[in-house]
């Protein structure tokens, strides 16, 4: 009966494992309930209100069924609610996966998972973020299978082939999260060499079998299907050589410096941010210094060489993509990696007791590490509620600039004449509000800029999908024949009066002179 399920289900489920879901649900909605319950579409969610998510020339063949579960629609509650419900099941996940017990540990890793900014910036997909929240997950669940299981390697690889199908850099997330938890074995004075080498053959088994599967679907669309692929992000040129290691590794170092360290190498004047990253840093160091010493793993010296391997190897597990395509760009919606790279404090005081010596030093680690990721957590927090509001200036100050185009536009001689638009160049609506917000936060990829009418397709869309007034949108060849018609060059810029015309049945809007 479908009642024994739930009584079974729930007879297995320990305590931390309730706790982490319950903790990531609360402070998931706590953190998104704005933009879940608000439409605020970014420069894409314009033009994706209903979209079937059908992104084959990527090479993310899942995307539409793990998406489509909500419908196809842009729909915040909806979207919003199952990506909560997603987040809180791979916290759940991650807290089985590394064994973590203690109930602040396992409330603070579920409360990085669910603030961390790759959260956010896919949140402000919020037509399609369900469907990668899933992928995710599924990449999570993928690596506890191959832990478990002497051969869970076998059946874990189908689901990270529908994971990496779904996104290509959630292969990052597989290899971070497997890192994360060898890692935490290495401290385990009870863990083995032959434990640490036995979980890396299962979750590079996982990693091989997957990605051999996506390859073999890659390449079977390419041959068969439509063959062409997109050359966002150097989709095209994967496999294809000319990778520098040199460049890889100034790539790497680069990203890893611009994420954590912004204001500090980019000029801008630092934040919060920056200095509690600088913090995180050396809490990270004192604590392995302190589980190296506490579990007397200065006694193992091949634990010790593989730890120092396994540590030099996380920003490239986190970078990897960079050595697969010169085309390769990181940004935020990328780094969800980095997340289990913050868990990993968390993960060495759960590991610690205070029968552990140096006593005062694991007390010490203890309380400022509890103290200081529950701090990065609540700025993440904050960060994503800023990202949000900058969000809703961005659409009020958009919609209302449009609403000011559609007035001029119907006030137009011949206006109910036109059928179609030449766009010349979109409005200007940058402020001073929108400066600050960019100097104050990381880059949350879909969230900054001051206007999501980034070219002229969005003034079509946005005159269709928020004002009902549906036209063709000249382009390309056409609209350059219309912006080289003297009537047009001598036309002024918008707002001034005659920035808006009517020639031969096609409305011209001039925001720039090019």
């Amino acid at each position: 009966m479908p009642e024994d399920l739930f009584k079974w289900v729930k007879s297995k489920m320990k305590r931390e494992w309730k706790t982490s879901f319950i903790a990531a649900l609360i402070i998931g909605f706590l953190t998104h309930m704005f933009v879940m319950t608000n439409t605020l579409p970014n420069h894409d969610g314009l033009i994706n209100v209903y979209n079937t998510q059908e992104k084959y020339v990527s090479g993310r063949f899942f995307l539409s069924p793990l998406a489509g579960i909500s419908s196809y629609f842009d729909l915040p509650w909806l979207n919003g609610a199952l990506s909560m419900l997603y987040l809180a099941l791979t916290a759940l996940f991650v807290t089985m996966l590394l064994d973590i017990k203690k109930t602040l540990s396992v409330i603070l890793t579920a409360g990085m998972i669910v603030t961390f900014p790759t959260v956010t910036a896919t949140l402000s997909y919020m037509f399609t973020a369900d469907g990668y929240m899933l992928a995710n997950l599924l990449t999570v669940i993928s690596l506890v299978i191959a832990k478990k299981w002497r051969f869970g390697f076998i059946p874990a690889s189908l689901l990270f082939y529908i994971s990496v199908g779904t996104y290509q850099a959630n292969l990052t997330i597989l290899l971070t999260f497997a890192g994360i938890y060898l890692i935490k074995e290495l401290l385990n004075h009870k863990s083995t060499v032959k434990h640490f080498f036995e979980y890396l053959l299962r979750f590079s088994g996982v990693a091989v079998l997957g990605m051999g599967l996506y390859f073999i679907h890659f390449k079977i669309y390419q041959a068969f299907f439509a063959g062409q692929v997109t050359s966002y992000q150097g989709l095209d040129e994967v496999g294809s050589g000319g990778v520098g290691v040199t460049s890889s590794l100034r790539k790497i170092y680069d990203s890893g410096m611009e994420f954590f360290f912004n204001g500090l190498v980019t000029g801008s004047t630092p934040q919060l941010y920056e200095y509690l990253n600088i913090a995180f840093f050396v809490i990270l160091a004192c604590g392995l210094l302190t589980g190296i010493l506490s579990n007397k793993i200065y006694r193992h010296p091949m634990k010790l060489i593989l730890l120092a391997l396994s540590l030099f190897a996380l920003p490239f597990l986190v970078y990897l993509l960079y050595f697969v395509s010169p085309g390769v760009t990181y940004h935020m919606l990328m780094v969800m990696a980095i997340a289990a790279v913050y868990i990993l404090p968390v993960v060495i005081y759960d590991q610690l007791s205070i029968t552990h010596r140096p006593a005062v030093l694991v007390r010490a680690y203890s309380w400022i590490s509890v103290l200081l990721i529950s701090v990065i957590i609540f700025n993440y927090a904050v960060i994503a509620n800023i990202s949000y509001f900058n969000m809703d200036l961005r659409y009020e100050k958009s919609y209302a600039t449009m609403n000011r185009v559609l007035d001029r536009m119907e006030q137009t001689e011949n206006y109910e004449d036109v059928s179609q638009l030449a766009v010349i160049g979109v409005p200007d609506i940058r402020s001073r509000m929108g400066i600050r917000i960019w100097d104050t936060i990381p880059e949350i990829t879909g969230a900054m800029s001051d206007s999501f009418i980034g070219y002229p397709v969005h003034v079509q869309y946005m005159l269709g999908t928020y004002f009902g007034e549906n036209f063709y949108l000249l382009r390309h060849d056409a609209l350059d024949a219309y912006t080289e018609l003297p009537e047009v060059k001598n036309m002024p810029v918008w707002p001034e009066e005659g920035s808006i015309t009517v020639i031969d049945e096609t409305m011209i809007i001039k925001f720039r002179e090019e």
